[in-house]
């Protein structure tokens, strides 16, 4: 049986998560005279009732960076990440790598459930989009504050992967996941690697001397059809 590695919880902030009315109402398909007053105001009102109600948690787990030679996987603890071609390029020169897990707790996606089978369907829709902004947030906030962390110790850190992007498969999760102690943070994995609470995150990102981080990385990833990335295309 593999021996845990020490697991570092992090306290998710409500007040430091941004969520912005404009991004959600892109994400809804907004164009000229398409989104009324109506629909504008149950944004701002379901921001306000996820902030509420979610219960966001996240932690990172630490591990030496080995070089490898192989240009699609990293291996890390005895344990082999397929990860593709993109994620090792964009990791190379770590010392340690992070792996992190972050929810925005069940009680969001609970609340679109429930507006769903209620009838609403619009407010179930708005709901699901404000969670994943929400978790989306939530992780931009724990690697906000690994970044600070990394910067008192005079390193740097690279922007945060997960699988099912950039070429690494869901199904790796598992191998991520073996990482943690189980239930941590709250999320548990399924047999087919999908997580639950839905609305969480899990992923590494490396610290170093000499990575990068970039600004914008949706270009790096083949998913045509992410939210976000229209988001951010729009801009």
């Amino acid at each position: 049986m593999q021996e845990l590695l020490p697991v570092q919880n992090i306290n998710i902030e409500k007040s430091q998560i941004q969520l912005i009315p404009g991004d959600i109402l892109k994400l809804l398909g907004e164009q000229e005279g398409v989104i009324d007053e109506h629909a504008s105001g149950l944004v701002e009102a379901y921001i306000t009732k996820c902030l509420q109600v979610s219960s966001p948690a996240g932690a990172f787990v630490f591990t030496q960076a080995l070089e490898s030679s192989s240009r699609d996987s990293l291996t890390i603890d005895g344990i082999r990440f397929d990860t593709g071609t993109i994620i090792p390029k964009m990791l190379r020169h770590s010392r340690t790598y992070a792996f992190l897990m972050v929810t925005a707790g069940p009680e969001p996606e609970n609340l679109a459930r429930s507006l769903i089978k209620e009838g609403n369907y619009l407010e179930g829709y708005i709901v699901d989009l404000v969670a994943s902004a929400l978790v989306d947030s939530a992780a931009d906030q724990l690697q906000e504050q690994l970044r600070k962390q990394a910067l008192s110790e005079g390193m740097k850190i690279t922007n945060r992967y997960s699988p099912g992007y950039c070429g690494w498969k869901v199904d790796e999760q598992q191998k991520l996941f073996s990482l943690f102690p189980e239930g941590c943070c709250g999320i548990s994995l399924s047999e087919s690697s999908l997580m639950n609470p839905v609305k969480s995150i899990s992923g590494i990102i490396g610290i170093g001397t000499d990575v990068s981080f970039r600004d914008y990385t949706c270009e790096l990833c083949s998913m045509k059809d992410c939210h976000f990335r229209r988001v951010r295309e729009q801009d």
